[in-house]
């Protein structure tokens, strides 16, 4: 287990570089609709964003290695790190973060530490058919269509939230079907892998939670869209792990530490995004008065 937290919290950082480095091109280039064709012409063009491409793949790598050696109620929480990172890089590169978004990202440390105190039993390593994979995507996609829904209806802070959580349910949802490459390429080698349609499903997924987050970065500050594509991922991830595959999230002397840990984790998570938001908010205001 210590393997998967360690690769998961690798991850988590990968993630949380390619966040901010993406975000900063979604914002240099010409504002559009969203997941319009030419948005996506003018960030092939930059160079950090594509450098933040470039994160995010070696990223989704290391993720993938996590979740086939461990079980998605570790290994998606532990991914709400990259929020923390994602922070701290910003402070580093000059931007003005105060010591409320601190404390609540020492809030997002110290649940992932209680959360990680306790392990669940043993996953089981058998490998769900096609059937078992219909409730797990009755609940992610009915939380998707929602979300999508109200952000391409409404703008502002709204949209950059909505679509936020789209991606974030789209990239757990990779990773769950992820999860079943392992045991794929194991049994039927690289043509069965090639043959199954959970890999194919996986990559439209996690292509379209990529796209998805872009849109999600243009539309407003990157504590509101990555709050939300952090705070919702653990909670698809480890449903669709419990539903799908059977994983125990926790043993029932172990449930309630679990729990608190996950909650505070997740509290921290969206009292960030808040933070941020309100910062960036209070900076353009001063730049009108200016």
């Amino acid at each position: 287990m210590t393997e998967t937290v360690l690769v998961s919290l690798l991850a988590a950082v990968c993630f949380g570089v390619a966040s901010v480095l993406q975000h900063d091109g979604a914002l240099r280039v010409r504002r559009r609709s969203p997941l319009h064709p030419g948005f996506f012409a003018e960030l092939s063009r930059r160079p950090g964003w594509l450098l933040g491409v470039f994160a995010q793949v070696t990223g989704v790598a290391l993720h993938l290695l996590a979740v086939n050696v461990g079980p998605l109620s570790v290994v998606q929480p532990l991914l709400t790190a990259g929020l923390v990172i994602a922070l701290l890089l910003q402070r580093a590169m000059g931007r003005p973060v105060g010591p409320s978004a601190l404390l609540s990202a020492g809030l997002v440390v110290g649940g992932l530490v209680l959360f990680l105190s306790v392990m669940p039993g043993e996953q089981p390593s058998w490998a769900p058919d096609a059937a078992a994979w219909v409730p797990g995507f009755a609940l992610a996609g009915a939380v998707f269509l929602a979300v999508l829904a109200v952000g391409l209806s409404r703008g502002g802070t709204v949209r950059c939230v909505c679509l936020g959580a789209g991606a974030g349910v789209l990239m757990a949802t990779s990773a769950a079907l992820g999860k079943a490459w392992g045991g794929l390429l194991g049994s039927e080698g690289v043509v069965g892998l090639l043959g199954s349609w959970q890999l194919w499903a996986a990559l439209a997924c996690g292509a379209g939670g990529t796209l998805l987050s872009q849109a999600a970065y243009q539309a407003g500050p990157l504590g509101g869209s990555l709050g939300a594509m952090m705070a919702i991922d653990p909670v698809i991830g480890v449903g669709l792990g419990v539903v799908v595959y059977g994983e125990p999230f926790a043993s029932p002397d172990t449930a309630i530490t679990r729990c608190v840990g996950l909650a505070l984790t997740l509290v921290g998570v969206w009292l960030l995004a808040a933070m941020q938001r309100s910062d960036q908010t209070a900076a353009r205001e001063r730049r009108v008065l200016l």
